[in-house]
Order: C-alpha cells, then sequence, then structure tokens
C-alpha cells in the first residue's frame, strides 16, 4: 500500500485533487478514513494514472471517463474469469482437457 503523499511525490502528474473526485466517484479506491491517510494498492495507483491520462491526455470528460471505466471493469472481469476456466481446463482429466479444446475448435463445429 502507498500513501497519497507518497503518490503524488512518485508521480507528480497526479494531484490530491483529481484523487479525491475520483475516489468520491468510486472510480478509484482507497483505505483509510481520511484523505490524508489514504493508502492505494499498485493496482489502484496504475487506475489512477490511467485516469489522469483520459482526462488530461485525452481530454474526457466525467461522462466518458464513466464508461471506459465500466468497460476495462468488465475487459478485467472477464479475463479473470476466463484465467479461473483455463485453469480448471488444464487441471482437468486428458480426456475432458481433449474434448473441451475439440468443442473451442471452429473446424470441429
Amino acid at each position: 500500500m502507498i500513501r497519497i503523499d507518497a503518490v503524488i511525490a512518485r508521480f507528480p502528474v497526479l494531484d490530491a485533487a483529481h484523487i479525491a473526485d475520483w475516489v468520491a466517484r468510486g472510480w478509484v479506491s482507497a483505505a483509510g478514513a481520511e484523505p490524508a491517510e489514504w493508502q492505494f494498492s499498485d493496482s489502484e495507483v496504475a487506475r489512477l494514472l490511467l485516469l489522469r491520462d483520459l482526462h488530461v491526455e485525452l481530454a474526457m470528460d466525467e461522462e466518458a471517463l464513466s464508461v471506459v471505466l465500466l468497460l476495462l471493469d468488465q475487459v478485467y472481469g472477464l479475463r479473470r474469469t476466463l484465467r479461473t476456466v483455463i485453469d480448471v481446463v488444464n487441471a482437468a482429466p486428458e480426456d475432458v482437457r481433449r474434448r473441451v479444446l475439440a468443442a473451442l475448435d471452429p473446424e470441429e463445429r
């Protein structure tokens, strides 16, 4: 976990006002009761940087940011689900793996 002051010191492109707004909107999760005590995981810091790039570099407004974040969250969720499916298939017996792979092969359909 990285404290907000360390995040801002490490990434001067981020400022406390934008971070506070994004936390208030629920776009970023912070641990801690008060803004001065907020701490962020590495993935939340990456999300802060993404938000900054989308907002500043691409000039996206709040409505567009909201839609983009929703879509990205869906993609990340699908990737996690797919990773779980792959792990389950890889752990399955050989005959099950062959049937699953055959079902996924477009030439087999």
